[in-house]
């Protein structure tokens, strides 16, 4: 059986958890993007043209919110439980050795 490298892993973990650090502001601008989205439509629209009810407006909007915190809980759910099982690995691994 080859033998891997210690110092690769530890390499390879160190740059694993930098590429995260370097996501998290990313999440935190899109959080508090979709926080601030107001999806109510009492204010005055500067485009005179009538697309639909403010009601339907309201509802696709609320739609399109909810798919967007779907894909935000996602996607940073994936990124960070990736990187939380990769280093519960490397350290049971660790301590196997």
């Amino acid at each position: 059986m080859i033998r891997q490298n210690k110092r690769s892993i530890k390499l390879r973990l160190i740059i694993l958890i930098a590429v995260c650090m370097a996501l998290v502001p990313f999440s935190l601008v899109w959080y508090n993007t979709l926080t601030n989205i107001d999806c109510n439509l009492a204010g005055s629209l500067s485009n005179p043209v009538k697309i639909g009810s403010s009601e339907e407006r309201t509802k696709s909007c609320s739609e399109q919110l909810g798919f967007h915190w779907i894909k935000f809980f996602g996607i940073n759910g994936a990124i960070y439980g990736a990187s939380l099982i990769a280093i519960i690995a490397n350290i049971r691994k660790a301590n196997k050795s």
